[in-house]
């Protein structure tokens, strides 16, 4: 092998040396992140930002997403970044029919239950909501016959609508009506067709 060869092939297995080294650097880096991401604590909340959505939109007239998130992570130890709030108030729509998609059983068995042939009900007072509900199935005594009569669902989706949505401010369930628009109008498009 001539001195020329010789060099070109120090040289080429310096650099495949250097590629390796690279590759394996990448790759111990990668293992080590995901070691380091199973042993600190977990903080993709991704499925809470949807379940505090309604909050967020309503706090947000007021604050900025940096205070939501600070208020969060300062007051009830949530940890929620600016930038994931930021992304879930940028796309409304998106955000409202997320946090519907978790309430929307209940719903239809309500409106199901109280022969109701739309959802209007979800957009008035919590208290107009709960006197017609209360006087079904609310009451002590109604609610030992209900356990007879009413079955078990419509019970669960008064407690889950109660939880989850009339607890949210009437005003800010009024701004989330046109996000979900299209969906309560194929919801009226089923009924009608029945």
């Amino acid at each position: 092998m001539g001195l020329d060869n010789l060099d070109k092939h120090v040289n080429f297995t310096n650099e495949m040396a250097e590629e390796h080294q690279k590759l394996t650097n990448a790759a111990d880096i990668g293992l080590k992140l995901v070691g380091h991401s199973k042993s600190t604590e977990f903080s993709a909340n991704r499925g809470l930002v949807i379940e505090l959505f309604p909050f967020i939109f309503e706090a947000s007239q007021r604050m900025s997403a940096r205070a939501i998130s600070r208020f969060l992570l300062e007051e009830q130890g949530v940890k929620l970044s600016a930038v994931t709030i930021t992304k879930a108030l940028n796309d409304p729509k998106k955000s409202w029919n997320a946090f519907f998609d978790t309430i929307e059983p209940s719903a239809r068995a309500i409106a199901n239950w109280g022969k109701g042939e739309t959802l209007e009900y979800l957009f008035k007072s919590r208290g107009k909501y709960e006197d017609g509900v209360d006087r079904s199935i609310g009451n002590p005594i109604s609610r030992l016959a209900a356990k007879w009569l009413v079955k078990g669902d419509v019970i669960t989706a008064d407690k889950v609508l109660r939880e989850k949505w009339f607890c949210i401010n009437i005003e800010t369930r009024q701004k989330a009506k046109p996000y979900l628009e299209s969906r309560l109008a194929v919801w009226m498009e089923k009924v009608k067709a029945k």
